[in-house]
Parts: structure tokens; C-alpha cells; sequence
């Protein structure tokens, strides 16, 4: 399996502007000689190691793939030995050692397919009573796309021969979200274009199933070909990581969610749109997405995008 993975984490440590903002805020919590470190998810280890450069007293490591056996050899090979190698779920882990500063970084492109909220709701009980954890919110938002370029690969199966009809696969495309990069020029660029639908205060005590619902007036005419999701995630306050299409690139990309048609609208014309997510550990990412126009519902749900 480490074979298959060594390029997604290759990737990961490429990115400057994730690496830099994680090591902005660990270097604002470590007290050197002091601080005791959990990563949660650690992956090669490299926050964890650090955290140890910048002097954690010790750094505890929870991964259950085997990616962990690659982070003892990094480990091994920087001669870093105040780690501690748990290959376990944490939320597994019945009296984990409590640690000062508690650190994740499983943030996937749809902020919560990785169960960071689930995560780090169970990893408070790690924490020691001044403890901190990092990070500590998330927002997400929304935006109607106008660019017609990934609708269109959506859609590709009525290209493929005029003679086949492909209804079951075009509608188990609609219902599934895309990773893409989506660009400023790609989207709808009214006032208030960009709409916030959730928010997620990970000290707090917030529920796996999420919702929110926004809408549109169209200042203009417009056509719209599905959405761009991205988040905002605070590591600390003031030191913020962003998937927005207008932020510095990192290793994250956009969600698209496609519509099953072009929704034409004119000037004045409204755009609603409700989202539902659920993250919890037994669902694992399922996404909604209801939309509503002058022209027409329509209601697309992860579930009906893959083959029972």
C-alpha cells in the first residue's frame, strides 16, 4: 500500500504554504524542553519532527497506515529520538498520555472526508487542561460556477456515440463531486458571490451532519454549471490556511458540483442551494446538494453516484 501512497505524500510535502503555516503555528505554542506533541494522523511524520527541531520534549505519532513504518525511517535517518510511534486509530486508544499540544492536519478537499472533525472532537480527551489544538476552526463556502469547462467533461457521455444512450451513467455522474481547480474567471462574480455555508468550531462540541442554505439574485444574466466549494481553516488565530479559488495554490484543490443541466437565469433571478454533508466514522463522506430556480429542482446526493 505504500507503494501506491508515497506519491499523495510526496505531494503533501511539496506544498510550501500548507508546510509554512503548520510550522508558523507550532513555533507560537512549543515551549522548548516542555511541550509534549500528539499528531494525530502523522502521516511521514513531518510535523511531528518539527515540532521535535523546534524543541518538543516528546512527540507521540498515531497512523494506522503504513506510512508509519516510512516516518521511523525518516526518523531513524534525521536522528530524531523523542518520537513515539503508535500505529493505532486514535480515537482506538483507551488512556492516551495527555500532551500539551495536540496537531492534525487530515484535511482533505472536502474539508471533512478525512474525519478531522470526528478526529479532533475525540482527541480533546489528549489534551491536558491548558492544552492547545491545532487547528481550531473551519469555514466553508460556496460559489455558482459560469465557466461551462468541467460541466462539460461531466457530461462527455453524450459525445460518445450517437447511437448508445448512457441515462444511468450521466445521472451517477451528476451525483458525484469532482476535484478540480477552479479559478476566479470560472466562477460567478456578482456582489456577495461567494456564499458561507457552514461553520466549525473544532474546541467545541459539533455534530458530524452538516447543513447549510444559501441563495443568489443574479446581478446580471448568467449561466450556471454547477458549484465551487472550498474552505478557510484556522490553525491558530491569525495563521489560516485557505482553499479558495483566489488563495496561493497548495496540494488541495476545489470540489465541483455539477447540475444535470445549464440553469439559465436573467437579471433579478434567484439561485438557492441547501448542502449536506456527513463525515461521521460509519458513513465516511456522503454530500447533498438540492437546487432550486425559476427553471427547475433538482436534488443530487453522493449515494446515488456509485454502484450499490
Amino acid at each position: 500500500m505504500l507503494y501506491f501512497m508515497i506519491e499523495f505524500h510526496r505531494k503533501m510535502l511539496a506544498d510550501s504554504v500548507r508546510n509554512a503555516a503548520f510550522v508558523k503555528a507550532l513555533k507560537k505554542v512549543i515551549v522548548p524542553g516542555k511541550s509534549v506533541i500528539t499528531d494525530i494522523g502523522s502521516g511521514t511524520g513531518y510535523l511531528a519532527f518539527i515540532a521535535s527541531a523546534l524543541g518538543a520534549k516528546e512527540c507521540y505519532l498515531y497512523e494506522t497506515g503504513d506510512v508509519l513504518e516510512l516516518s521511523k525511517k525518516i526518523a531513524q535517518e534525521n536522528g530524531i529520538k523523542n518520537c513515539h510511534f503508535i500505529r493505532k486509530h486514535s480515537a482506538t486508544v483507551k488512556t492516551p498520555p495527555r500532551a500539551d499540544i495536540v496537531i492534525s492536519e487530515t484535511l482533505g478537499n472536502f474539508a471533512l472526508e478525512e474525519h478531522i472533525l470526528e478526529n479532533l472532537l475525540d482527541a480533546k480527551r489528549f489534551l491536558k487542561p491548558e492544552g492547545v489544538m491545532i487547528p481550531q476552526k473551519i469555514r466553508q463556502y460556496v460559489v455558482p460556477v459560469t465557466s461551462d469547462t468541467i460541466f462539460r467533461e461531466v457530461q462527455a457521455w453524450n459525445d460518445v456515440d450517437e447511437k448508445i444512450t448512457f441515462t444511468a451513467a450521466k445521472e451517477m455522474s451528476v451525483n458525484n463531486l469532482y476535484v478540480r481547480t477552479i479559478t476566479p474567471k470560472d466562477v460567478y462574480s456578482g456582489p456577495d458571490a461567494i456564499k458561507k455555508w457552514d461553520e466549525i468550531d473544532l474546541l467545541g462540541n459539533e455534530k458530524s451532519k452538516r447543513s447549510g442554505d444559501v441563495t443568489w439574485t443574479m446581478h446580471a444574466p448568467e449561466t450556471i454549471h454547477g458549484f465551487c466549494l472550498f474552505w478557510e481553516c484556522d490553525l491558530l488565530t491569525g495563521i489560516t490556511l485557505s482553499t479558495s479559488p483566489a488563495a496561493p495554490l497548495t496540494h488541495w484543490e476545489q470540489l465541483f458540483l455539477p447540475v444535470p443541466q445549464p440553469i439559465k437565469l436573467r437579471k433579478g433571478e434567484g439561485l438557492s442551494l441547501k448542502i449536506q454533508s456527513d463525515s461521521s466514522y460509519n458513513v465516511g463522506i456522503n454530500v447533498r446538494w438540492d437546487v432550486e430556480s425559476p427553471s427547475g429542482k433538482w436534488e443530487m446526493d453522493m449515494k446515488k453516484g456509485h454502484l450499490n
